[in-house]
């Protein structure tokens, strides 16, 4: 007998900014959201991402039934993901293994390097993380 299958946490996008891009993200997370529920379902924590550009920060709350993405920080987030919105945007095209970028490919190649650097840098919950990147993963 197999499992059923695990229902989708409802996505919701909250406040916006007007220079802001949570639209954007809640876009990615809804599709990602839809495609891995089970790893969207397990999720909880509050995740910032930040960018270097003259954009607002996007806010995103795991709540395990619910996910909200706004536009706007945290005063304390479990996880950060900060950079340049292109640097950023990368990661969702990378190839991913286990949950982090495939060392095997050239662009998962590309984007370690940039973590190396710390053109991206990853401050906080780790396994949140590696499940985020999994949810916005193209």
């Amino acid at each position: 007998m197999t499992a059923p299958a695990a229902t989708a946490p409802a996505v919701r996008l909250g406040v916006t900014a007007d220079d802001g891009i949570a639209p954007t993200l809640f876009a990615l997370l809804e599709r990602g959201v839809g495609r891995r529920p089970h790893v969207a379902r397990d999720m909880r924590g509050r995740v910032e991402l930040r960018f270097d550009e003259d954009i607002a920060p996007v806010r995103i709350a795991f709540e395990g039934d619910a996910v909200v993405v706004e536009d706007g920080g945290w005063d304390a987030a479990d996880l950060v993901v900060a950079g340049r919105l292109p640097h950023v945007v990368h990661l969702t095209t990378t190839p991913m293994l286990a949950g982090i970028p495939n060392p095997a490919t050239r662009h998962g190649r590309t984007t370690l390097a940039r973590l190396r650097r710390r053109h991206v840098v990853v401050e906080g919950d780790r396994a949140l993380g590696r499940s985020l990147l999994r949810l916005l993963e193209l």
